[in-house]
């Protein structure tokens, strides 16, 4: 398991331009960030409509690089793919931000429906102190469960674009319980989740410490995406013998 997180973190800097290709990431990233404050800055005039869709280019950009990396990895190949052709890029970027928004919708739904259950409960004063607490860490708890389950099947359902394949179950459930399936998303998660915190940091902080967020942000979901796919590819080559 090592050597697969050790080729996944060595996967970027593969090929003959990867320079080119961290670099042309990174300003996308740092595009992205540029675009999102100016929107917040903007708000809540008309211009930060504009600016928002001035943000969708080189988002859908870099959600159809991250499909590429997928795409290939499952197909076989090693070195990176490249930025071109860009209309196949922005394709695949829009079938990543569709399959996101759809997995986003069924935890967004529930934190708002918790959040609002919780305001409704009657609490005196004296019990609000530990029914409170009770309610807070059953609701979190739940929440994090409903978010852990549509991640873990989030690639699978990305497989499945990838490459089309009639298997048991609507989302491929012999990939979604195989050992190493699981082991290539823990390891990935391990790179996915702080690039989150570091997409925050790029998309809120108009720093030099923001702009290496960025180029950070990249590196990381390239090398989870890496991972997945790779656990994705042996699963699936494993239940289809």
């Amino acid at each position: 398991m090592a050597l697969l997180v050790e080729e996944g973190v060595r996967y970027p800097f593969r090929g003959d331009r990867w320079m080119d290709l961290l670099a042309v990431g990174g300003i996308l990233g740092i595009a992205t960030s540029i675009a999102f404050q100016l929107a917040n800055a903007a708000y809540p005039s008309t211009l930060s409509l504009a600016f928002v869709g001035v943000t969708t280019i080189p988002l859908l950009a870099l959600l159809g690089y991250l499909y590429r990396v997928f795409e290939t990895t499952v197909d076989g190949d090693d070195v990176p793919p490249r930025f071109r052709p860009v209309a196949d890029l922005f394709r695949g970027g829009c079938r990543l931000f569709a399959v996101s928004v759809g997995y986003a919708i069924g935890p967004f739904l529930v934190v708002a429906v918790t959040v609002g259950g919780l305001a409704q409960v009657p609490l005196s004063a004296e019990s609000a102190g530990f029914i409170g607490s009770l309610l807070f860490f059953g609701a979190s708890t739940t929440v994090l469960l409903l978010v852990i389950s549509f991640g873990y099947a989030f690639p699978v359902t990305v497989g499945r674009l990838v490459t089309p394949t009639r298997l048991e179950g609507w989302l491929q459930w012999p990939i979604l319980g195989h050992g190493g399936y699981f082991t290539a998303w823990m390891f990935a998660a391990l790179f996915v989740v702080p690039g989150w915190a570091f997409l925050l940091t790029a998309i809120s902080s108009p720093t030099p410490f923001g702009v290496v967020a960025a180029f950070v942000t990249f590196y990381a979901h390239v090398v989870g995406t890496r991972l997945i796919a790779r656990g994705y590819r042996k699963a699936k080559r494993d239940v289809t013998r």
